[in-house]
């Protein structure tokens, strides 16, 4: 009976973890697709290959693209910043000093801002921005 309830116990909390990354409110991981999103979301959007990354690469940043998006809505600035790294290690490595950025960035009055990192890419913005990202 102890194995029973052990087994159904792990089997929710993997089930629940699937549903958690499903449901992952991440920017899409595909930089061409998260610019077409937020324009299509009519933001104002940008892609940076190279000067952004150069910048950042000099300051100890590696980073291969570099998208950012900005829309008024409903009298609110609502904005994205993405920076997609080679690989997933490349952006845990970046995390404090990118995270240290974007939290400088924000609005005193904004509590609506996230600094996340998922696989290869660390984002900040608002719900907004970062939804209209996916």
């Amino acid at each position: 009976m102890k194995k029973a309830i052990k087994i159904l116990a792990l089997s929710l909390v993997l089930i629940m973890s699937v549903m958690v990354l499903a449901s992952c409110g991440a920017p899409n991981a595909d930089p061409d697709k998260a610019l077409d999103a937020l324009k299509k979301n009519e933001y104002t959007a940008g892609e940076d290959k190279v000067l952004i990354p150069l910048a950042l690469k000099v300051l100890g940043v590696d980073v291969d693209t570099v998208i950012s998006g900005t829309a008024k809505i409903d009298d609110k600035v609502e904005h994205v910043t993405i920076l997609y790294f080679e690989d997933a290690d490349a952006a845990k490595e970046a995390w404090e000093d990118v995270k240290e950025y974007a939290e400088g960035e924000k609005d005193d009055k904004d509590t609506d801002w996230t600094i996340a990192q998922s696989g290869a890419m660390i984002y900040w913005g608002t719900s907004a921005g970062i939804k209209a990202a996916k």
